[in-house]
């Protein structure tokens, strides 16, 4: 399934909050001197600005409705080097979508053009990636600079679509930089009324009729730069987003409707009708699989096991512009598909075994954008299967060989999503998963030595979307692969790991379990008759959020976790705890946090460290809660234990008497 820059060209343009009556003019280069430093209005660039988007406008023209075209015109001036990818461009295209032009200058300071992009600056290569067997996607690059600042650079192009189902969708910052002039067209046929969805801003755009072609246009001038700590990382948290969609569409003669979710859901079903056959292999396969006595989740995981171990994912993108799977005696066949023909493919094998499933389209990641109930269009870059049950439904990740059945992961979780039935689309919630499903358990055993070294026994187990990531990441791989991944996130200065074990990487474990030894020849300082060392081993928070007076964005979190460490330390003889951390609980409206340091008679000591984070997102309203909550943490982390000499003690004791 394709979504973006595969199938809709995300464009970033500004364009937005309607000042005044607008004209729609034609997107043109800029005259010498347009683009002149000097002419950048007062107040917009300020003392450490590093780049200013002069210009940044669009034009979406609907031929017909299989023919549109997009025409672009961006111009930047740069200050900074760190701004340089400005220079920057890539332009996807396929048998469904042309680059009709690509043209690209460069402007000194005073606005002069310096040079133009030649035919020889842009390259055009194959855009497929390495977990992509088929695809037809190809892309043209290409970089501008200069190596005097401040200069400008600007690019300007012309792509045409033949039947796609994504229409752009433009959002008024790409960055938090300022912008100077920003401006969103959008022409149809005077019949025609256009479908649009305008996130972020209630502004409605200036619409005009010439008779025969109807203007949408939306503009704004002098967008202020916007200091990222306040916003967060995504900057689509201030943006304005619009969206437009065609009521209908036809993509190689297979039309449909995006007047509602059931139509929408209807097309794609369309799509996947008929192509449900398992050869009678498979079929014997399940008739041996799957007994009488099996409940029913017994049942789904004995298939989605199977199915794993047939299959791998590989990004195949043909069929209906890459919208229709392969059948699932195709995917039975060659081991392969991608997520939406390995969705079909399991969706057919739970069919035959009697179990009814349903393809669920959704838009995957960490930072998803929130599914417009109220605006039905595409929305999705990825495919899972549901099997909807009374009391709980049961999820399925096709595209992992080692998620277990039941199991999301942050991928696609706490998300809406659409269920293809036969009936249509209906809107549906992945779950969410909780803290107590994400641990990070820590055990360990450290022999302190009386020079300041140690040896150490860490054993780590992780579960739930905590696993995930190490199990992706090495699963496959060999053991020296595992063990440099172990140095590298060990953050444990002069360590030498002297063996380790994994455990748990078998397809659907419930954890992962890590053991390693290590020495420590510098774990702690020695100062006269005193060793100094912080308990906290391996989970150390190294800095807390900034200070920000009014924070805007939310803070967002992956997932909920909860991480726990137990640390003995066995103090070396002759040695006694002179000063130990003082405890602390901390509790907040979205998690707790402890820390702990007992001792165990004159020997040994033992360090409690308990983190739990129970929600996805962080309002702004909270944010001062949350930021002091990891102060907090951070100073705690960095506490120390003060183990003095036995004689020592023992003469300042006498000494008291």
């Amino acid at each position: 399934m394709r979504r973006g820059q595969c199938r809709s060209i995300r464009v970033v343009i500004v364009c937005f909050a309607v000042q005044c009556a607008l004209q729609v003019g034609a997107i043109s280069a800029a005259e010498d001197g347009e683009y002149d430093v000097s002419k950048i209005p007062n107040g917009l660039r300020k003392d450490g600005t590093a780049a200013v988007v002069r210009k940044d406008v669009g034009r979406f023209e609907v031929k017909s409705p299989r023919h549109t075209v997009l025409h672009c015109l961006r111009a930047v001036t740069i200050f900074e080097k760190e701004k340089e990818s400005y220079g920057d461009i890539e332009l996807r295209y396929d048998k469904f979508i042309d680059i009709e032009s690509l043209e690209g200058r460069i402007y000194d300071a005073s606005g002069k053009k310096i040079r133009e992009l030649d035919s020889d600056d842009i390259k055009d290569m194959s855009a497929i990636g390495d977990y992509s067997l088929y695809d037809d996607i190809r892309k043209k690059t290409a970089h501008l600079y200069y190596n005097r600042y401040p200069y400008t650079v600007e690019y300007e192009y012309e792509i045409s679509y033949d039947g796609v189902l994504n229409w752009p969708t433009w959002y008024s910052r790409g960055s938090f930089d300022p912008v100077e002039l920003s401006r969103y067209e959008v022409l149809l046929p005077s019949y025609q009324n256009l479908s649009y969805h305008c996130k972020g801003d209630s502004t409605l755009p200036v619409i005009s009729s010439d008779g025969h072609t109807k203007h949408y246009v939306w503009q704004s001038t002098n967008l202020p730069e916007l200091p990222e700590d306040a916003y967060g990382k995504d900057v689509n948290d201030v943006a304005t987003v619009i969206r437009i969609a065609p009521a209908a569409f036809e993509l190689e003669g297979h039309t449909g409707s995006m007047k509602s979710w059931r139509d929408f859901g209807a097309w794609y079903y369309s799509l996947t009708d008929g192509r449900n056959k398992l050869p009678e292999n498979a079929l014997q396969d399940l008739r041996s699989l799957v007994i009488r006595e099996d409940s029913i989740s017994e049942s789904i995981a004995k298939i989605f096991r199977y199915m794993q171990s047939r299959t791998r994912y590989v990004s195949v993108q043909l069929g209906i512009s890459g919208w229709q799977p392969f059948d699932a005696q195709y995917v039975h066949e060659r081991g392969y598909g991608d997520c939406k023909a390995l969705s079909n493919y399991t969706v057919s094998l739970l069919g035959a075994a009697g179990i009814k499933a349903y393809a669920v389209l959704i838009e995957a990641g960490r930072d998803p954008d929130s599914l417009l109930t109220d605006f039905p269009c595409n929305q999705f870059n990825h495919v899972i299967v549901c099997v909807p049950r009374a009391q709980d439904s049961l999820w399925l990740e096709c595209t992992s060989q080692s998620i277990k059945a039941g199991h999301l992961g942050a991928f696609t979780e706490n998300r809406q999503a659409l269920m293809i039935t036969p009936l249509g689309g209906v809107v549906v919630r992945t779950p969410r998963s909780s803290s107590k499903e994400n641990e990070r358990l820590r055990r360990g055993s450290v022999v302190l030595g009386a020079i300041g070294n140690a040896n150490a026994s860490i054993t780590t187990q992780w579960s739930g979307d905590n696993s995930d990531g190490i199990r992706e990441m090495l699963e496959e791989t060999s053991p020296k692969d595992r063990e440099e991944w172990i140095e590298n996130t060990l953050d444990l200065p002069n360590a030498t790991l002297s063996c380790f074990t994994f455990s748990g990487f078998p397809s659907n474990a419930d954890s992962l379990r890590l053991t390693i030894q290590l020495a420590l020849p510098r774990f702690a300082s020695v100062s006269g008759k005193r060793i100094f060392f912080e308990p906290n081993l391996m989970e150390r928070s190294e800095s807390a959020p900034p200070a920000i007076a009014h924070r805007i964005s939310p803070v967002r979190i992956d997932f909920p976790y909860h991480d726990k460490d137990s640390i003995l330390y066995s103090l070396p003889t002759g040695y006694v705890v002179e000063t130990l951390p003082s405890e602390v609980k901390l509790s907040s409206s979205f998690g707790e946090f402890s820390s702990k340091c007992t001792t165990l008679g004159d020997s040994a000591l033992v360090y409690t460290r308990d983190l739990t984070i129970r929600d996805y997102e962080i309002s702004p309203e909270r944010y001062v809660e949350y930021r002091n909550f990891f102060v907090s943490i951070v100073k705690s982390d960095r506490d120390q234990v003060v183990l003095v000499s036995k004689k020592a003690s023992d003469k300042d004791g006498r000494a008291g008497k």
